[in-house]
């Protein structure tokens, strides 16, 4: 079956074919109607309640109220009846319609599985082309932000392999920037002596000069520390009295510390002898024979 065959209607050809004539009423008793109104309203114009006749005005305002819901009571059944006629053609225009639409969204239903197919085969390209490219810059492919649109069969190719190269440029950027912080990081680790990995780790989350900065902090902070457990101890050797090879309390004789004696040999440069020499004495250590 054609289309032609299947569809014998069409928008041009449906002129809804049908008699009507504007809804008539004939409202013969109007006039008397407005007229009673109109004196009951100009007598009860002036009327002014009172002690005295407040039970007779409660019960003008109830005959009032009752009279005003017998009139929209009786306008509801006559436009109702009206509007039937109205309410019968809408309902059967509204069926034919329901039943257009049926066969439209059933055959909706069948285009979009082919339509989504496509739209799967496009994504599988897009993502094979994707890891091609990736592998090409030596990135990891999960890094490229995958855009839902890229998949859409009214989205340019050119487009979207411009989209991906850019992603790949701006991440070997990123990568080669990472790369040249990690350099640095590790070159002022090795100057202050500190491990690297954990200040290269800090680079996720924090740029590089405030990772640099951090360092230097930690590593006065530690240099402080020692100087402190440094004084500390020498202070504490200071109060000890010496007995051959033992650090003893003077107060209680108490043995503090064990004298270690060792014999070694050393070789360097004047300044670096002058540096030994200093270190030894900074920390309170007897030497011999580094003057020469």
């Amino acid at each position: 079956m054609n289309e032609n065959q299947l569809i014998k209607l069409d928008e041009k050809a449906v002129a809804f074919p049908v008699n009507f004539a504007p809804a008539q009423i004939d409202f013969s008793g109007y006039n008397q109607m407005k007229d009673q109104i109109d004196q009951l309203h100009e007598s009860l114009e002036n009327y002014d309640v009172t002690q005295d006749n407040l039970k007779d005005a409660k019960s003008t305002r109830a005959k009032l109220n009752k009279l005003t819901k017998a009139i929209k009571a009786r306008k509801v059944e006559i436009k109702k009846k009206a509007e039937a006629p109205v309410k019968d053609f809408n309902d059967k225009v509204e069926s034919l319609v329901a039943k257009i639409d049926d066969s439209s969204a059933k055959i909706s239903a069948g285009i979009k599985v082919y339509e989504d197919k496509a739209k799967a085969e496009r994504h599988e390209n897009n993502l094979e082309h994707t890891k091609t490219m990736c592998e090409f810059a030596e990135i990891d492919p999960t890094k490229i932000k995958y855009q839902s649109s890229w998949d859409n069969k009214s989205y340019s190719k050119t487009k979207f392999e411009t989209e991906v190269d850019q992603q790949i440029a701006l991440i070997q950027q990123e990568q080669a920037q990472l790369a040249d912080n990690i350099k640095i990081i590790s070159e002022k680790a090795e100057s202050l002596g500190l491990p690297a990995d954990h200040w290269i780790k800090a680079l996720d989350n924090n740029p590089l000069s405030f990772v640099l900065n951090a360092m230097s902090e930690y590593k006065e902070d530690l240099d402080a520390v020692s100087e402190a457990q440094k004084k500390t101890k020498l202070n504490e050797l200071n109060n000890l009295k010496k007995q051959g090879d033992k650090y003893v309390d003077p107060e209680t004789g108490e043995i503090k510390e064990k004298v270690i004696s060792l014999k070694l040999e050393v070789k360097g440069t004047p300044w670096q002898m002058k540096q030994l020499q200093s270190f030894l004495k900074d920390n309170g250590i007897e030497y011999q024979g580094l003057e020469g």
